[in-house]
């Protein structure tokens, strides 16, 4: 790997019957504790508020879905996982798992910021502005689109897609492409210029989280989100500024040694990626709760409207 990218973090704490199993110790036990934390709210999420319940039936409508926030943290969690055994390891004996792990968790850092970019879009689009509810109401039938979805053929699926992906979306994957190219080109490089290219994409992928913050949190619409939903989803972003930057960034221009004994500069910049999680987690919430009961009238009066009640 190339040297910008071998930076290590402070070994904290250091000269304990710990660091005989782990080589960092407490950045370890950070990201073991952020993957456990983000497997846990994907579960939540993924069974409480991600779908609601019409005469025994789950209801999933663009205005209540929360698939890319799982995603989300889906992602977060491998990455966290993926770096307790990188730094975990003994890097003198493991060189060339640890740069396994390494590409892996860098890797999985990108996808993370593609994947709250498209859940935050998709909050913007469906959620913070009446207009776009609306449309979406009238275009797409509740019930309907859930029972009749394994008839559809091929040529109504690729038009759903052209319908749900928008060029701002494609912008964020073509970004984490390009970013994902540059990685493997300084990994077998090792040249500066490629190291700066990467580290470039890298910022370009997270600068449309915080200006889609800023669209949801200051949105000029009376059925938006509240004003208790836009303190969350900001707090979360500003905790999330930790990730603007690779961790080997951080390392490198942040003070050495073990301030807190047990604890570096590096570590404390990873634990605001709690209060993210929190946060984010919360705005989701509210949403989901602000959503629910409209969608369930729709729901039922569709039911009223179209269906044949001995279908439930």
């Amino acid at each position: 790997m190339g040297e910008f990218l071998q930076i290590n973090v402070p070994d904290c704490p250091s000269g304990l019957k710990i660091n005989e199993y782990f080589s960092y110790p407490s950045i370890s036990l950070i990201f073991a504790s952020l993957s456990i934390s983000c497997f846990i709210f994907a579960t939540i999420i993924a069974f409480k508020y991600n779908s609601v319940d019409v005469f025994n039936k789950k209801i999933r409508t663009q205005t209540i879905s929360n698939t890319l926030w799982i995603v989300y943290y889906l992602s977060l969690g491998l990455r966290g996982a993926s770096n307790t055994i990188r730094y975990a390891m003994d890097k003198a004996k493991e060189e060339h798992i640890e740069e396994v792990f390494f590409i892996a968790s860098l890797t999985l850092h990108g996808f993370t910021a593609l994947a709250l970019s498209l859940a935050l879009n998709h909050q913007r689009r469906y959620r913070s502005t009446s207009q776009q509810q609306a449309t979406f109401r009238e275009n797409e039938p509740l019930l309907l689109q859930q029972i009749q979805q394994e008839n559809r053929n091929s040529s109504k699926w690729t038009a759903n897609i052209k319908k749900h992906i928008s060029l701002l979306e494609v912008f964020f994957l073509l970004c984490f492409i390009c970013f994902l190219v540059f990685v493997y080109i300084e990994i077998d490089k090792e040249d500066t210029i490629f190291y700066y290219i990467l580290l470039g994409f890298f910022i370009l992928q997270h600068i449309p989280i915080i200006v889609l913050v800023l669209m949801i949190a200051f949105a000029f619409s009376r059925e938006g989100p509240t004003k208790k939903s836009r303190a969350f989803i900001i707090l979360g972003a500003i905790f999330n500024l930790s990730n603007y930057l690779p961790l080997f960034v951080w390392a490198k221009y942040l003070p050495g040694g073990c301030p807190m004994y047990i604890f570096s500069y590096v570590d404390l910049i990873q634990l605001f990626d709690f209060a993210s999680l929190l946060f984010f987690f919360l705005f989701l919430r509210s949403e989901y709760v602000r959503n629910q009961e409209e969608c369930i009238w729709t729901a039922v009066s569709q039911i009223q409207d179209t269906f044949d009640f001995r279908l439930f």
